[in-house]
C-alpha cells in the first residue's frame, strides 16, 4: 500500500509537495479528522444515536434552517465519517459501548438466585433493553412504525446475545448463604463467650497458673516492657500468682484455679484507660490476656486436675475460650476496616465535598498494610496473608474503578479548578463538542461545559464501587470467625455467583457493535448527490 492509499483508519493522507512544515500540517489535519470520526461514532453509540439529534438541534438553530435540516446534516456527516474511517469508527463504537448502562443485570440475576437460568434471564432482559434503545435511537425516519420495528430488531438481537453471555460467561464467585457478622455482633458474641467461659466448672492446679505468670513476665521483660510503664499489667501478673479473684474459693492450701478466677484477672486488664498515656500498658496487657487464653486453650501438662468430669469441663472450657478469642480477634479486625471507612468518609467529606472517597480509602488501606521493620498495622492486628494480599489488591484498584477514576479526572470531576479547565478543554479546540460544532464554537463551548458534571457523575459511581469493594473485603474478613462458622452451620451451602460487571460490559460491547452494524441501513435515506 502506498502512502496515498486508504488504510481504513481514516482519510488517505495527501502527499502533496512542500517542506516539512506543510507535511506536518497535513499529518495533523489527517489525525484530527480521523480522531473526529472515531469520536463521532463513540458519542453516537454512548447516547443510543442521540448525539446526531443533539448536534442537529444546534446546527438547525445556528443556521436558521430548523431542527430537521440540522439533524439531516449531522446524519450525512456521520455516514461520511463511517465511510471515510471505517476502522476508527468501529473503535469508536466499542469505546462508546463502555459508557452504556448495565440496567442492573447482576442485581437482577442475584434476586433470581444467581443460577444459570437466572443469569440468562437477567442478562437477556438487559441485552434486549440495550438493543431496543440502540435500534430505536439509530432510526431517523420520523415514522413511529420504523422506530418500533427497529427497536424490536434490536431487542431480538440483544436478548440472545445477553442471555448467552450471562449464562455461560457471567458467573461470579459463589457466596455463602450465611450473612457475615458485623463488628458489633462479633463484640457481643465474644462477650457472651467469655461469660459462658467464666461460668465453667473446670479446675486447674494453682502451681501451673503461677508458672504461667512467671513465663508471661519473662516474655514482657524480654520485649522491654517495664512495670513502671505498665502498672496494670504487672498487677495482673501478681493476681495470677495469688490465684486470681480473692473472692472465689481458690485461696489457701486447697486453692483451685477456675475460669472465673482467670476471667477476674482479664477484667482488670480490660479496664486500662484508653489514651496515649496508657498505650504501653494496654499493649503489654494484651500479651497477658493472650497468656490467660492460652492457659485454658492449651493447658500445660498437669495443669488440669484429674478426674473424668473435670477433664470434660476443661475440654468445654477450651472450646469456649477458642470461640471467645476467635470472635474477639474478628471483632478487632472488622473494627479496623470500619475505622478506615469512617476516617476516609470524614476526611473526604470535610475537604473534598465527598468526591474523593475512593482515593482516601486507598490511602487509608495503603497506610494500614505498609510494612515497617517487617511488620504492618495489618499484620499486628492479626490479618492473615490472604487478607493482606486482598487489601494490597484493593489499593491497586480494579480495571473498572481505575477507568472510572481516570475518566472522572479527565473530565474535571474532582472539583476545584479542574472542572472549569475541563469544560474549556472539551468545549474548544479539539474537544469532543468542538468536533461536532467546528463552525460554531459558542455552541461547542456550551456543550463542553457539561464535561465537569459528567466527571462528577463518574466520580460518584467510582466512589460507590470502591465503597462496595471494601465492604466486600470487610465481609471476607468477618467470615474468618467462629460466629460465622456457626451461622454457616445453621444455614449451609452457597449462593451461585450472580454475574460479574466485566461480563456485563463485554455483552454491552458486543450488543452495541452488532446493533450499529445492523441498524446502519435503517438510517434516513439521504441522496448525497444533492450536496455535490
Amino acid at each position: 500500500m502506498s502512502k496515498d492509499e486508504d488504510d481504513g483508519w481514516g482519510p488517505a493522507s495527501p502527499s502533496g509537495g512542500g517542506g516539512w512544515l506543510d507535511a506536518a500540517r497535513r499529518g495533523l489535519n489527517y489525525a484530527d479528522e480521523t480522531a473526529g470520526d472515531a469520536i463521532r461514532a463513540l458519542t453516537n453509540v454512548a447516547t443510543f444515536g442521540n448525539m446526531d439529534r443533539l448536534a442537529g438541534a444546534g446546527e438547525g438553530w445556528r443556521t436558521g434552517k430548523g431542527y430537521d435540516a440540522g439533524v439531516d446534516e449531522q446524519i450525512r456527516l456521520s455516514e461520511e465519517a463511517r465511510t471515510r474511517s471505517p476502522v476508527a469508527s468501529v473503535v469508536g463504537d466499542v469505546a462508546g459501548a463502555v459508557a452504556l448502562p448495565g440496567f442492573g443485570a447482576a442485581r437482577l440475576a442475584a434476586a433470581g438466585g444467581g443460577g444459570l437460568a437466572a443469569r440468562a434471564g437477567a442478562y437477556g432482559l438487559t441485552g434486549a433493553a440495550t438493543g431496543a434503545a440502540q435500534g430505536a435511537g439509530s432510526t431517523y425516519t420520523g415514522n413511529a412504525a420504523d422506530y418500533l420495528k427497529n427497536a424490536g430488531i434490536g431487542a431480538a438481537l440483544g436478548a440472545p446475545l445477553g442471555a448467552a453471555g450471562g449464562a455461560f460467561f457471567g458467573r461470579g464467585p459463589a457466596t455463602p448463604r450465611a450473612a457475615a457478622p458485623t463488628s458489633e455482633q462479633l463484640h457481643d458474641a465474644a462477650q457472651a463467650n467469655y461469660g459462658a467461659l467464666a461460668r465453667s466448672r473446670a479446675a486447674y492446679e494453682p502451681g501451673a497458673f503461677t508458672r504461667a505468670a512467671d513465663d508471661v513476665e519473662n516474655r514482657l521483660l524480654a520485649d522491654r516492657y517495664h512495670w513502671r510503664d505498665s502498672p496494670a499489667t504487672w498487677r495482673a501478673i501478681e493476681e495470677m500468682r495469688a490465684g486470681g479473684n480473692p473472692g472465689q474459693l481458690n485461696t489457701g492450701a486447697n486453692a483451685l484455679i477456675d475460669p472465673a478466677a482467670i476471667d477476674w484477672v482479664r477484667k482488670g486488664i480490660n479496664r486500662i484507660p484508653q489514651g496515649e498515656a496508657r498505650a504501653t500498658d494496654r499493649a503489654s496487657g494484651e500479651i497477658v490476656k493472650d497468656a490467660l487464653d492460652d492457659f485454658i486453650i492449651r493447658p500445660p501438662p498437669g495443669a488440669v486436675l484429674p478426674g473424668a468430669d473435670n477433664a470434660r469441663e476443661a475440654a468445654r472450657a477450651t472450646a469456649r475460650a477458642l470461640e471467645a478469642r476467635g470472635n474477639w480477634a474478628g471483632h478487632k479486625r472488622v473494627e479496623a476496616i470500619d475505622d478506615l471507612i469512617e476516617n476516609a468518609g470524614n476526611t473526604t467529606g470535610s475537604t473534598y465535598s465527598g468526591l474523593n472517597l475512593q482515593n482516601e480509602l486507598r490511602k487509608g488501606v495503603r497506610t494500614f498494610i505498609r510494612q515497617k521493620g517487617g511488620e504492618s498495622a495489618a499484620s499486628k492486628a492479626g490479618f492473615s496473608q490472604p487478607e493482606q494480599a486482598a487489601l494490597r489488591d484493593y489499593t491497586r484498584g480494579t480495571n473498572v474503578t481505575n477507568m472510572l477514576r481516570t475518566a472522572s479526572n479527565t473530565l474535571g470531576g474532582g472539583g476545584g479548578i479542574a472542572g472549569p479547565v475541563a469544560g474549556l478543554a472539551f468545549g474548544t479546540g479539539g474537544g469532543l463538542a468542538s468536533q461536532y460544532f467546528k463552525d460554531d464554537p459558542t455552541t461547542g463551548a456550551a456543550i463542553g461545559a457539561l464535561a465537569p458534571f459528567l466527571g462528577r457523575g463518574l466520580r460518584r459511581v467510582g466512589n460507590r464501587r470502591a465503597d462496595a469493594e471494601i465492604a466486600g473485603l470487610r465481609d471476607m474478613i468477618a467470615r474468618r470467625t467462629p460466629m460465622f462458622d456457626y451461622r454457616q452451620m445453621m444455614n449451609p451451602g452457597t449462593v451461585p455467583g450472580a454475574g460479574s460487571p466485566r461480563a456485563a460490559k463485554a455483552m454491552r460491547d458486543v450488543i452495541a457493535t452488532e446493533i450499529v452494524k445492523q441498524q446502519g441501513p435503517k438510517r434516513l435515506e439521504i441522496d448525497t448527490d444533492d450536496w455535490e
